[in-house]
């Protein structure tokens, strides 16, 4: 039968529609699976009890983005630099070094230790080795295998990564738009998430509108724009539902370079936007729309991005941060989504996690005092 557990806390947001909120609630767990949610006056004497206190507990959080391979770069690449000095230096760092399994696995437990229980992580060379981080800390994950570049022919067949997994796109303007159509295309037809990189860089919307400008001869000087790109005449967003890269599968990240006319895109593609405030403010790229992307219904996330353009792996302080960008009636309910049932349904794992409802993984997270006052 297994060692039965009740769980006491003074609330919890369950995040699930049937009962959302639990005053002096409890969770009954066997073999680290959720058996019932309700309040605790019906689970008193059930199985080995554990009081939390008067905290609140939400669900697990989901980092949506992260880079765990470039962990070792942390503290390398100074802040306020703007995205051509800032990559520049990331390039550099690179160069100098490969990623170290013992700085990604001290990552990882750092975000556990947070309240992550899982990690929507980009990876290039080193999927393995974030692969194994991952499973020695018993955290779960899904990587995205990122491609850019082009592909000759019509076939896209990707080496199979360890564990779960599905290929994604760097960003619109390192990758021929016929071979992100086809990753794009493999993942819809086994109903896998697809991500990318997009609207991030100031200049990323004029290079896509006339082919021109700073950011253009960034790229190209640097032999990162694909060789035949011929401007689409259209924003980011705008070319990106051009190639049908956006739907209920796509997990479009960072969102900063848009107007009410991109937002509109995204609305009704049904994608999801992952907002990383933190790395944004680092890079020094502007700030998203976040409170317009919210009011037109667009599904928010959030990533903390790698340790080369953020402090931290701590989705708390990422909710600090964004949490000024957003509406002044959102609620904490609100605020939750975006590292709980948003970021599952979007990766397709909300069988598992993403609410604290009978039959998903018991896993939860504590709500720092500050944020836990938002109600």
């Amino acid at each position: 039968m297994g060692i039965v557990e009740a769980i006491r806390a003074g609330r919890i947001l369950t995040m699930s529609s049937e009962q959302p909120e639990i005053v002096d609630g409890g969770i009954v767990v066997r073999e680290g699976r959720i058996q019932a949610v309700g309040p605790w006056k019906e689970f008193a004497g059930v199985g080995t009890c554990r009081d939390l206190g008067p905290v609140t507990i939400v669900p697990g959080l989901i980092n949506a983005h992260a880079h765990l391979e470039l962990s070792h770069l942390a503290g390398l690449v100074p802040a306020g630099l703007g995205f051509s000095a800032w990559a520049e230096r990331l390039f550099a760092a690179m160069r100098l070094g490969r990623a170290s399994g013992a700085l990604v696995a001290q990552a990882v437990d750092e975000a556990r230790a947070t309240g992550t229980c899982f990690i929507a992580d980009v990876v290039g060379r080193e999927a393995g080795m974030v692969r194994q981080a991952l499973d020695e800390q018993a955290m779960d994950g899904h990587l995205f295998r990122e491609f850019s570049g082009r592909v000759k022919g019509n076939d896209f067949c990707p080496d199979s990564l360890p564990g779960s997994w599905s290929p994604g796109v760097h960003a619109l303007y390192s990758t021929d738009s016929a071979f992100a159509r086809f990753i794009k295309a493999w993942c819809a037809s086994r109903d896998l998430p697809f991500t990318l990189h997009l609207a991030e860089v100031p200049g990323e919307n004029e290079l896509f509108q006339s082919g021109c400008g700073d950011f253009a001869d960034f790229l190209r000087a640097r032999r990162i724009l694909p060789k035949d790109f011929a401007p689409p005449g259209l924003s980011a967003l705008g070319f990106a539902r051009e190639l049908g890269l956006l739907d209920e599968r796509t997990l479009a990240v960072h969102c900063v370079q848009m107007d009410n006319r991109d937002v509109e895109i995204m609305a009704s593609s049904g994608a999801s936007a992952c907002l990383c405030p933190r790395s944004n403010s680092w890079i020094g790229v502007g700030e998203a729309p976040a409170a317009a992307l919210q009011a037109a219904g667009v599904p928010l996330c959030l990533g903390t991005d790698s340790l080369a353009s953020s402090p931290s792996l701590d989705l708390w302080e990422e909710l600090r941060a964004v949490r000024p960008l957003l509406s002044q009636n959102a609620t904490l309910y609100d605020f939750v989504a975006m590292l709980t049932c948003n970021p599952a349904r979007v990766l397709g794992i909300d069988a598992d996690y993403g609410s604290l409802e009978a039959g998903k993984r018991a896993a939860w997270a504590t709500v720092p005092s500050d944020l836990a006052a938002c109600v």
